[in-house]
């Protein structure tokens, strides 16, 4: 059995709809509780050396220490909206996007990696093909395995390396909803 098969193995003992957190995480301003669901409309906030991993339907989502995010849903598109630190989400099919203080991003079928930081937005498409909008530009971007930008309060420009995510944990959250990451080879 290859190390990858072992990973998904391990990552299965996870059950759909779990919350995985560690630290004070506060849900809508209060602490995450063994009966808390998440659900869109709610405010999720990581605090110092704390971390989250759930999932809302086809969608999981994970955020590191400091972040401030809401899950929103305006008709029938499904926004995440990132408004401090960083989160990554892996979507399933529907009308999904992304926003920040300085971006959108349309999502199609896609991994992303936001960070948010000292007025600037770094966003990662991980896989899939997602349309960046800043500043009255737009940015195409489409990815077997990373494309990353910064959007700074003028310009959109290309990120030359991979900031605070990785693989595995892209593959983690793909397996909480029942999927595998699109560029696993065999």
């Amino acid at each position: 059995m290859n190390k990858y098969l072992i990973f998904l193995s391990l990552v299965g003992v996870l059950s759909a709809g779990e919350i995985v957190s560690s630290g004070e995480v506060l849900v809508n301003g209060k602490v995450l509780s063994k009966t808390t669901k998440i659900k869109h409309g709610d405010t999720i906030e990581t605090k110092a050396n704390s971390s989250i991993r759930f999932n809302v339907a086809n969608d999981a989502f994970s955020a590191k220490e400091k972040s401030k995010f809401k899950l929103e849903k305006l008709g029938n598109k499904k926004i995440l909206n990132v408004l401090n630190g960083g989160v990554m989400a892996v979507f399933g099919k529907g009308n999904h996007g992304v926003a920040t203080p300085n971006m959108t991003a349309g999502i199609r079928g896609t991994g992303t990696y936001t960070l948010v930081r000292d007025a600037k937005t770094y966003f990662c498409t991980c896989y899939g093909h997602t349309e960046v909008g800043a500043h009255g530009e737009t940015k195409d971007l489409k990815a077997t395995h990373h494309k990353m930008i910064w959007v700074t309060n003028d310009k959109i420009k290309a990120a030359k390396t991979m900031e605070n995510h990785s693989d595995d944990e892209l593959r983690v959250l793909e397996a909480m909803v029942g999927r595998v990451v699109p560029f696993h080879k065999k």
